[in-house]
C-alpha cells in the first residue's frame, strides 16, 4: 500500500531520491530564441531543476523546446503572445507534475520531488505579469500544495 500522496510519482524504478538538488531559475523572455543558452547554463551548472518564466510557448508545439535528459512541464498562455511557464526536471529524480490549482493573476508550472533526508518537497516556476497585483490568495493556493513549498520565478516585484 503506498503512502498518501505518493500516488502522481512515476514509477520508482530506477529514479533517485536525492539528498540535493541544484535549481535554476530562467526568464526567458521567449523560450524559443533562447533555449540554447538555457541548455548551456544547465550543463554547465549541474541543474537538476530548472524552472522558466516568460516562455511565450503555444499549445499548438506540445514538443517545442524540449531538452534531452529532461522532462518538461509547461503552462501555455492562450490569450496572448508573452507569459508562460515552464520546469525541465532531469529524468532520473524520482519526480513527478503536479496540478496546479486555479490562480487569480499568477502563472504557475509544478512538480512534486522525492528527496532522501527530507520531506517531499514542491518546486513551483511562477509568474506575475505586468501590471497585475500579488494575491495572498494565489499565494495561499501554491502554499497549500504541500509542507514544503518552494516558489521560483518573476513576480514583477516593484520597488
Amino acid at each position: 500500500m503506498s503512502a498518501p500522496g505518493c500516488s502522481s510519482f512515476p514509477p520508482s524504478v530506477g529514479r533517485l531520491k536525492p539528498k540535493n538538488i541544484r535549481l535554476l531559475s530562467f526568464n526567458a523572455c521567449g523560450l524559443t530564441s533562447n533555449v540554447l543558452e538555457l541548455k548551456k547554463c544547465m550543463s554547465e551548472n549541474s541543474i537538476d531543476i530548472a524552472l522558466v518564466q516568460e516562455t511565450y510557448l503555444k499549445p499548438n508545439r506540445p514538443k517545442a523546446c524540449s531538452i534531452a535528459g529532461y522532462v518538461q512541464l509547461r503552462t501555455d498562455r492562450t490569450y496572448s503572445s508573452k507569459g508562460g511557464t515552464a520546469l525541465y526536471y532531469r529524468r532520473s529524480l524520482h519526480c513527478g507534475p503536479i496540478n496546479i490549482p486555479p490562480l487569480t493573476n499568477m502563472e504557475a508550472t509544478g512538480c512534486r520531488l522525492a528527496m532522501t533526508g527530507h520531506s517531499t518537497l514542491v518546486i513551483v516556476s511562477v509568474y506575475l505579469p505586468s501590471p497585475k497585483r500579488l494575491l495572498r490568495r494565489d499565494l495561499r493556493a501554491l502554499f497549500a500544495l504541500g509542507d514544503a513549498v518552494i516558489l521560483f520565478g518573476d513576480f514583477n516585484c516593484k520597488t
